[in-house]
């Protein structure tokens, strides 16, 4: 159904870590767009709680090490068009005993310069980290993406633009044709649009029968803690980002020796969190599950691995959020065209939001059908699953989210 003088239209479903940044790229590109969001951005209930998400290079294959670099140019640029940066670098420190010689040589592969720290110098590259025996990687290149300004700004340009945005809808179907596909929301209402792009995060899953698909996804709740003194400013250090990768030999005493990933947080300390989805969510889709309830186990949990293992920052527990997260199976995002006028981009496997400004660009070019990376469309075709219908637990001990 095109619209206004022969513009082609979009109805974009999530305004999330990327349905939102690609409503606003395909608004760029002269598409009239609707974005339509269950809940509303940076809400509870949505997949984006906090102010910020790490974003890293380290990876063990180069080929997601060069996706994780064209979100750097994408975040600069999106920083441009929004008036304000997106992202702050930081460096990250990656501490494991196995995936070391893989990540360095995927940093390699595309050109990034890494340094190798020893186990009993970690201290140098982040303070009061413990020494355990292991070495450490130190990447210059990784920091933390600010999740409300790039949420706020994008939405506030979206609208600025004339694009529609209907918060507090909820999509019950999506009817594809060849030529255009409708979307029915729950008060009965609908509308068409020549493209369709699916972004809707954990509630993707409910949809996926009426497209007539069936995907391995399994939405998880995840819980972060905020920790350090709360009379200092800012109650917690100024440190890197961390990747700490779960022990081949744990302890056998002290705290959980799960994989930790962490980050500062400016204004509410230093944020971590355990490399552990806190649970399922109950029915295995988004469903009416919305408890966001932390469970105070965990956040004793994470409050004595800082105290244990981060000893420059204070141990004491600023608050306590939870989000969900979608494993996709495999742990690889499941993007691409499922229908003429329908594409799927769902299974963010806990790295959407490093993601954002890189789907901003990518999701709007897939929906306008230009040649795109013959790679990334590889590994992140929906149909590698082929007829499977079963979830796969994947749970990576190298740090993914």
């Amino acid at each position: 159904m095109t619209t206004r003088a022969g513009r082609p239209s979009a109805i974009v479903v999530g305004a999330g870590a990327w349905g939102l940044p690609a409503a606003l790229g395909l608004q760029d590109r002269g598409w009239n767009v609707t974005l339509i969001e269950r809940f509303a951005p940076g809400g509870p209930e949505a997949s984006n709680g906090g102010s910020t998400r790490l974003w890293r290079l380290a990876d063990t294959q180069p080929w997601r090490a060069r996706s994780l670099r064209g979100t750097l140019d994408a975040m600069e640029r999106l920083g441009d068009r929004l008036g304000e940066a997106v992202h702050r670098r930081t460096g990250l420190l990656w501490r494991d005993d196995a995936s070391l010689p893989a990540v360095a040589a995927s940093l390699t592969a595309i050109g990034e310069p890494v340094e190798r720290i020893a186990a009993d110098r970690v201290g140098d590259a982040f303070a009061g980290l413990r020494p355990d025996g292991r070495d450490a990687l130190y990447v210059e290149q990784a920091g933390v993406v600010h999740i409300h300004r790039l949420l706020d700004r994008a939405l506030a340009a979206f609208v600025d633009a004339g694009g529609a945005y209907l918060p507090q809808t909820r999509v019950t179907a999506i009817e594809p044709g060849d030529g255009s596909a409708t979307v029915r929301f729950a008060d009965g209402a609908s509308r068409t649009a020549d493209q369709v792009l699916v972004a809707a995060g954990p509630g993707t899953a409910e949809l996926l029968p009426g497209l007539g698909i069936a995907l391995p996804l399994t939405p998880y709740i995840e819980q972060v803690v905020y920790v350090g003194d709360p009379a200092a400013a800012p109650p917690a250090p100024d440190l890197p980002g961390l990747v700490d990768c779960p022990q081949a030999v744990p302890a056998a005493d002290g705290p959980d020796s799960a994989g930790v990933y962490a980050m500062p947080n400016v204004a509410a300390g230093y944020k971590i969190g355990l490399d552990r989805p806190l649970r399922a969510l109950t029915g295995g889709t988004l469903g009416d599950d919305l408890d966001r309830t932390p469970d105070p186990a965990r956040t004793e949990t994470i409050r004595a691995r800082v105290e244990r293992d981060l000893t420059a920052i204070a141990p004491r527990v600023l608050g306590a959020q939870v989000c969900t997260w979608t494993d996709s199976g495999d742990g690889d995002f499941i993007i691409g065209r499922t229908h003429p006028s329908v594409v799927l981009a769902c299974g963010d496997s806990g790295e959407g939001f490093k993601y954002a400004a890189f789907m901003g660009e990518y999701l709007p070019a897939l929906v306008a059908g230009d040649p795109s990376d013959a790679e990334f469309d590889r590994h992140w075709d929906p149909t590698r699953f082929g007829a499977e219908t079963a979830p796969r637990r994947h749970y990576s001990p190298i740090g993914r989210h």
